[in-house]
């Protein structure tokens, strides 16, 4: 069945057993959030900085470094140089103004474990959550799919629950869970029997809320319960938002490397900002660890993430959240500065990282930097100029600065980066 026509027979399914999508809410007034919205975008398996956003030539005598500096030379799209490799041209071209490249970033790891340990959560050691969590739990707790997961990292340390989306085929369990049969239009209960369970779950409820014997994990759980029972006229808003969309986006097939659903990802994660039921999200793409054969293999993958960017914000904007919408863009670590036996590249600490935001005050900058073979310079932690007696850059440094600029120090007061220098990467006047 294609995914429109599933999503038709939901509404047919659900109005043939004479009941709305949702058993009946708690609540009947749908809370949706018009507040901040955040994404990470998760590069999985090591991107190839060198053919990106931190774009390096070939020297005369050392090894080389990229095949595409034979006949190119570096781009510049702003104060932004990219290289001429995949689809750059038309990201960087369109959106540098929109772009903060945070370069030099050195993950201290060649191995992919602690890389997206250390690129989604700030720190090489675990316990810590990631970016979108803590912006979860801090600025809408309570929606229904709050903080929705494609895959990667997504440790939310007991802040908040992510809601895991496999695509659109499932969101129909989801938001009509009492329909059985969707091609027959059965349902488990009728509708007496749904008011009787609700009711029920209502009395059990207030029990579970009087009694002052429970536990602070047993208590945590009943609030999350009351939550859900209360979400229903907010999921109702989204089954109705994906219930007018004409088309979905389906998987597709990458330059031979595989497929790839980010399209999908996108669409549902800006589906749920537009109907107000989630406020950050972590999308997932996969194929980039190019050990054989990188450029014929890495170049349809830049090109992909390229053109799934410029989705990214073109949907957005269509639906109207592009305006309260931050990306951050990153990957377990980089690939070598040069080529091994077999044409790929392997394992490099030192990559990047990328944030957006439409018409931000801190776009169109370059933070950091790496010498001709990729190795990490230090900067000054105050003007951010490169200087032999600074800092490198860490993950951690990216994290505490972006806590503040998304407004998560609160939150963020149990995890804290003490030894962590202040880099005020966001400041547009450095």
């Amino acid at each position: 069945m294609k995914r429109r026509e599933l999503l038709k027979m939901m509404a047919m399914s659900a109005s043939s057993v004479g009941m709305p999508l949702l058993a009946k809410p708690l609540f009947a007034q749908s809370s949706q959030y018009t507040g901040p919205l955040f994404l990470t975008l998760q590069v999985s398996g090591a991107w190839d900085v060198s053919s990106f956003c931190d774009p390096k030539t070939n020297i005369s005598g050392a090894p080389e470094i990229n095949r595409w500096s034979q006949t190119a030379g570096i781009q510049q799209a702003g104060n932004i140089p990219y290289a001429p490799f995949g689809n750059n041209n038309a990201l960087f071209e369109k959106y540098h103004r929109d772009m903060l490249i945070i370069n030099g970033v050195d993950t201290q790891t060649n191995a992919h474990s602690v890389g997206i340990l250390h690129n989604w959560s700030g720190r090489n050691a675990v316990g810590y959550p990631s970016l979108p969590a803590l912006f979860s739990a801090t600025y809408a707790p309570n929606l229904p799919l709050s903080y929705i997961n494609f895959g990667g990292y997504a440790n939310s340390a007991g802040l908040v629950r992510y809601s895991r989306l496999n695509g659109i085929d499932n969101l129909g369990e989801l938001l009509i869970p009492n329909v059985a049969d969707i091609d027959k239009s059965k349902s488990y209960r009728n509708v007496s029997d749904m008011e009787k369970i609700s009711a029920l779950q209502q009395q059990r409820l207030d029990r579970l809320s009087n009694n002052e014997t429970l536990l602070p994990r047993q208590r945590n759980n009943a609030a999350a319960y009351a939550a859900a029972l209360n979400n229903g006229a907010d999921l109702e808003t989204f089954a109705n938002t994906l219930l007018g969309v004409d088309s979905f986006q389906e998987e597709v097939e990458v330059g031979g490397t595989g497929s790839s659903d980010l399209l999908t990802q996108i669409q549902l994660s800006v589906l749920a900002f537009s109907a107000g039921v989630a406020c950050s999200g972590d999308l997932y793409v996969k194929g980039f660890d190019t050990h054989n054969d990188h450029d014929q293999d890495h170049e349809p993958r830049l090109a992909h993430l390229a053109d799934a960017i410029d989705y990214l914000w073109t949907y957005a904007e269509e639906r109207g959240v592009a305006d309260r919408l931050t990306l951050m863009i990153a990957s377990d670590f980089a690939r070598t500065p040069y080529y091994n036996s077999t044409d790929g590249k392997d394992h490099w600490p030192i990559g990047s990282v990328i944030c957006m935001k439409k018409e931000a005050s801190w776009g169109n900058r370059v933070v950091g930097s790496t010498d001709s073979a990729q190795a990490a310079l230090a900067l000054n932690p105050s003007t951010l100029v490169q200087d032999n007696n600074g800092v490198i850059i860490q993950p951690g440094h990216i994290h505490k600065a972006l806590r503040t600029e998304l407004g998560l120090d609160g939150a963020g007061l149990a995890f804290p980066f003490e030894l962590t220098d202040d880099l005020d990467i966001f400041n547009p006047a450095l």
